[in-house]
């Protein structure tokens, strides 16, 4: 199969844009080790403040309201910022 050059020439731009894409989604994942390099894997959640990703420790930064309030809303963020009720 022969390709015209203007083909090739899109080929190779849609495989640098996936490939960018696929470098961004490395580094975010990397970013784990100097944001939260104290907090278990599964405590972690990747929430969204004005549409960009950030990482969210469930336990650790839930004490931080300034934190919460300031992320996207979800039902699992919804859920952190109700008060806790204590039990004796």
């Amino acid at each position: 199969m022969h390709y015209s050059n203007d083909e090739q020439k899109e080929d190779y731009l849609e495989l640098k844009r996936y490939n960018e894409l696929i470098k961004g989604e490395l580094e975010f994942y990397k970013s784990i080790f100097k944001s939260h390099n104290n907090s278990a894997i599964f405590n972690l959640r990747i929430k969204k403040i004005k549409g960009k990703r950030i990482w969210v420790d469930k336990v650790l930064d839930r004490c931080n309201l300034e934190l919460l309030k300031s992320l996207d809303t979800d039902d699992e963020v919804n859920e952190w910022l109700k008060p806790i009720k204590c039990e004796r």
